[in-house]
């Protein structure tokens, strides 16, 4: 079985023809590679590659007089040089393995940035299906948009588009239209990976309306997370998935032969 981390997964999305354009720039992270990445990006992140819920994740970022550096929310870090730097890094990042990645400069719902997720599950056929789609706006001090641990909160894609003005509003159909789509090919490739009946992608969309995949998430996607919206239709629809899909596996695991 692939090993299922953050790395292993980028290297098998960037094996798509199509999904290899929404990746951003990502290596396995060594400190040789911080100052080239610093060089060619503003920003960059380097994340543990086997957490999730946005536990461990490092912003790095040049400033006037050298580098500033916060772990998950809360005040920055600021170091003089690059050696500095590293080493404050390494005691952040301990014994894990780390990925570093190109920073998205995140469209933003009143100056704090949001990601998308999108809700993909297997249905009553075992065909993936779309659930649902939501916006996960970062806390006030937290560089993640992880709602839980970050103090963020949830709201629709449509209003969050359209308050951020990353598109134009004649714009918000189409963009949530291809991120359905892409969801979809997403879900079909990662059949390859190993099986999943639930993925919960989150999308990223910059500034100027350009998308990117930032993580597949397909052990435990939040459900609950959708029951935060006022309008409970994607929970319901969610939920309504999620029990036919069991259903048939039950039906299935009852129709097996018992082994000899």
């Amino acid at each position: 079985m692939i090993p299922s981390s953050k790395w292993s997964l980028h290297k098998f999305f960037d094996r798509h023809p199509i999904i290899r354009s929404y990746l951003p720039a990502t290596s396995l992270y060594q400190p040789a590679l911080l100052d080239s990445f610093l060089q060619k990006y503003d920003t960059v992140y380097i994340k543990p590659s086997s957490t999730h819920m946005g536990k461990g994740i490092m912003k790095v970022w040049k400033t006037d007089g050298g580098y500033a550096l916060v772990k998950e929310r809360g005040q920055s870090v600021t170091v003089s040089t690059l050696g500095e730097l590293k080493q404050l890094v390494d005691q952040n990042a301990g014994n894990a393995k780390h990925i570093i990645q190109k920073g998205i400069p995140l469209a933003e719902v009143n100056r704090r940035p949001f990601d998308i997720r999108v809700m993909m599950l297997r249905n009553g056929a075992g065909k993936w299906q779309y659930a649902g789609m939501l916006a996960k706006v970062a806390g006030p001090d937290s560089v993640i948009t992880n709602v839980a641990r970050g103090g963020g909160y949830v709201t629709t894609v449509r209003q969050a588009l359209l308050q951020s003005g990353a598109v134009k509003p004649e714009q918000a159909s189409s963009v949530i239209r291809e991120l359905v789509r892409l969801s979809h090919q997403v879900c079909t490739h990662f059949n390859k990976y190993k099986h999943s009946s639930q993925i919960g992608i989150d999308w990223a969309i910059d500034k100027k309306g350009t998308l990117s995949v930032i993580e597949v998430n397909f052990d435990f996607p939040s459900h609950g997370l959708f029951a935060k919206l006022p309008d409970k239709t994607y929970y319901r629809t969610i939920k309504r998935l999620r029990s036919q899909y069991l259903a048939r596996r039950a039906r299935l695991k009852k129709r097996k032969p018992a082994s000899r």
